[in-house]
């Protein structure tokens, strides 16, 4: 397969000097100064960066320790902590764990002062347990409260006189109406929440939700080590395509690559739509894992169908590949890398994933 030059000199994006481009049938290109050479396969560049990865984090005449190892001398001191599967989970499951306690206590203590005290004056306080039933769970928590209520007082040795049933069933018709006031109330704040960090049309992060996440991974690749990987894709040919099908079958083209990246992506990693035709996908980790996965989704975008007139047709995607900190070393760089990676895929014949030079990646950092 032929491969096209990319010049060393001049200042354009166009030639930056030592940059990879991947070709149709996923082998990977340096485009230096003198022209391209074939380097290898994806899965050999994944080897070859790791031992690299190895080479350059060991200090010299140092030996490796295994990661599990500890150092001698610092023995950890926090003990195991054992968990109830049940009672540990994730905090909503805590939190409405703790009101089922809650309710269920309320109702127990009502039950003895009622029942086994004789307290017949306690009944009003029926209502609390009820209402926040209601707030909590909405209709069903209302009336399993109410059946609740309902069994415990026929189990009361108390007269039910007209009022007591008059005031229950005025406390089912507020509960039942405060838990439709706050299901309502919740699914608007959902679609409230989900609107301002999804982009309508293609139901993917938008851009100022991607920059939160995007500055949170790498503060915790700064922290803990270990990489983040950065990929774009920009779709090829799309004024040329808006221009002869129409803006309408371009939004569906654009739906189309957004289905496939969420179908293609794996769930650590966060796909966005970054402007316009152009997509990104945060990947926590290495660079070899996200050339992978964006030669993955370029043939899957590929292949994937969009509906023109009655009729479809297919549409590729370049990408560029960045990561950090290996290739970048602040979260501007890493934007104007890969933004450069990019365009080196599209001066390259598009349809092709570009990545860094592994001089150019090793000199960075």
């Amino acid at each position: 397969m032929k491969i096209e030059r990319i010049s060393g000199s001049g200042g354009s994006k166009g030639s930056q000097p030592g940059l990879t481009a991947e070709d149709h049938n996923g082998d990977l290109f340096e485009a230096g100064a003198f022209g391209g050479s074939r380097v290898g396969s994806v899965s050999q560049q994944r080897a070859a960066a790791a031992k690299r990865g190895q080479r350059r984090h060991r200090r010299p005449g140092s030996r490796a320790r295994p990661a599990a190892t500890a150092r001698p001398g610092r023995e950890s001191t926090k003990k195991p902590s054992v968990k109830v599967p049940f009672l540990h989970g994730s905090d909503a499951v805590n939190r409405r764990l703790k009101i089922v306690l809650v309710i269920g206590g309320a109702f127990f203590f009502l039950w003895v002062a009622l029942k086994a005290m004789g307290q017949d004056n306690f009944w009003p306080l029926l209502a609390a347990p009820i209402l926040l039933s209601a707030w909590y769970f909405y209709e069903a928590g209302a009336l399993l409260s109410l059946l609740l209520t309902g069994l415990l007082l026929v189990q009361t040795p108390f007269e039910k006189s007209p009022a007591i049933i008059i005031a229950l069933v005025t406390f089912a018709s507020i509960a039942l109406g405060l838990g439709w006031g706050q299901r309502r109330q919740k699914l608007a704040h959902r679609h409230t929440l989900r609107s301002s960090i999804t982009d309508s049309l293609t139901g993917l992060y938008n851009y100022g939700f991607f920059m939160d996440c995007l500055n949170r991974e790498m503060h915790r690749a700064e922290r803990y080590g270990g990489s983040v990987t950065l990929v774009m894709f920009d779709v090829d040919h799309f004024k040329q395509f808006n221009d002869r099908f129409g803006h309408q079958a371009g939004n569906e083209a654009l739906k189309a690559v957004a289905v496939t990246l969420k179908r293609e992506k794996r769930d650590s990693d966060i796909a966005a739509r970054f402007g316009g035709e152009e997509f990104v996908l945060l990947i926590p980790g290495d660079e070899s894992a996200g050339i992978e996965t964006a030669g993955r989704l370029r043939r899957a975008i590929s292949q994937a169908r969009v509906p023109v007139g009655g009729a479809s047709t297919a549409i590729t995607v370049s990408a560029g590949v960045a990561s950090y900190p290996l290739g970048a070393s602040s979260r501007e760089e890493l934007l104007d890398k890969v933004d450069q990676l990019l365009y080196v895929a599209k001066k390259s014949g598009r349809n092709r994933v570009s990545v860094a030079h592994r001089k150019q990646r090793l000199a960075v950092s």
